[in-house]
C-alpha cells in the first residue's frame, strides 16, 4: 500500500500550540521532512519524537521529490514540517503538493497554527475579511509594481516581512500607495507579542520609537476614498524651482511633508 504525505502545522511561537493529532502523526511517521532540521529539533526533542528527519527547503524542493515519491511507492508515511506555521503558505511544501496532485498521490493536511490567521484577530479587522498576501518580491522595482496593483483592494492586505526589512516595505507602501495605516503585529504568541497602529509615514519618521525585532505580520489598511498622495519628487523641484539648492530643497521637503531626510534624499537622485 502507498504511503502518504501530511502537512503538518507546527508552533509560530508557543511549543504549545501544537495539536494532539500532529504529535501523533509526527510520531507514528517514516520520515520527517523538515525546513530547517536545526530549528526543528528543539520542537520534536520537547515532544520525545525520535522519528527520522531530513531537510526539505526552498533550495532543495524539486531535487527531494524523486526520493520522496520513491518513498511513498515503499509504504513510507511522510509528515512535513515548516519552521512555523503550515506548510505551503509562504514556506515550502506547495511544489510538493502540485507533484502529489499531478500524480493522484494521497495527503492530508492538518489543521494548526498560521500567523495570518492570528494576525488578522489581532488587528481586529471587521467582520476578518482580508487578503493574504506573503512576503513581497525582493527587488525593488517589482515590490513597488506589487503594491500599486493592491491599491484598489477594498479590504486589508496582510503581509510578512523580516525585521531587516521592515523600513524598506514602509518606504515601498509610501512610494506607491502614500501614507497607508498600518498595523505591525510582532513576534505572534510569543513573550513580547506586539500590536501597533500607525502610518508608513509616521513609522519612517519615528522608527526610533518602534521595536524592530522578530517576525511580522504587517496590516495594510485599505485607502479610503481620497487617498493622501505624497509626491516628494514635485516638492522638490517646487523648491529647486524657488532657487533652493538640492540639499537645501531635502532638508525643507523632509520638515514639510514629516518625513525620514534620507528618504526624501534617495528620491533626490532621481531627478
Amino acid at each position: 500500500m502507498a504511503g502518504k504525505v501530511y502537512f503538518c502545522p507546527t508552533p509560530i511561537g508557543n511549543l504549545e500550540d501544537i495539536t494532539l493529532r500532529a504529535l501523533r502523526v509526527m510520531k507514528e511517521a517514516d520520515l520527517i521532512l523538515a525546513e530547517d532540521t536545526r530549528h526543528s529539533m528543539p520542537l520534536l526533542k520537547h515532544y520525545d519524537i525520535h522519528t527520522p528527519l531530513e531537510s526539505y527547503h526552498k533550495f532543495n524542493e524539486e531535487e527531494k521529490i524523486g526520493g520522496i515519491l520513491k518513498r511513498l511507492d515503499e509504504g513510507k508515511d511522510i509528515a512535513l514540517i515548516s519552521d512555523a506555521g503550515m506548510p505551503g503558505v509562504s514556506d515550502p511544501g506547495a511544489v510538493l503538493l502540485s507533484a502529489l496532485l499531478k500524480e493522484g498521490r494521497p495527503f492530508e493536511v492538518l489543521p494548526g497554527p498560521s500567523a495570518h490567521v492570528c494576525a488578522s484577530v489581532i488587528a481586529g479587522l471587521d467582520e476578518g475579511r482580508y487578503l493574504f498576501w506573503g512576503f513581497l518580491p525582493q527587488k525593488h522595482g517589482a515590490r513597488v509594481k506589487t503594491l500599486e496593483e493592491l491599491a484598489d483592494i477594498p479590504v486589508p492586505v496582510i503581509f510578512y516581512e523580516a525585521p531587516h526589512r521592515i523600513q524598506r516595505f514602509a518606504e515601498d507602501v509610501l512610494a506607491a500607495l502614500g501614507n497607508r495605516p498600518l498595523i505591525f503585529v510582532r513576534e505572534i504568541s510569543k513573550m513580547y507579542e506586539e500590536r501597533v497602529e500607525t502610518t508608513a509615514a509616521d513609522f519612517l519618521q519615528n522608527m526610533e520609537d518602534f521595536t524592530i525585532k522578530g517576525e511580522f505580520a504587517v496590516v495594510l489598511m485599505p485607502g479610503e476614498g481620497e487617498e493622501e498622495e505624497i509626491d516628494i519628487a514635485a516638492a522638490l523641484r517646487e523648491r529647486m524651482d524657488g532657487g533652493e539648492s538640492p540639499s537645501k530643497a531635502v532638508k525643507s521637503v523632509a520638515k514639510a511633508l514629516n518625513l525620514p531626510k534620507n528618504l526624501v534624499y534617495k528620491e533626490s537622485l532621481k531627478l
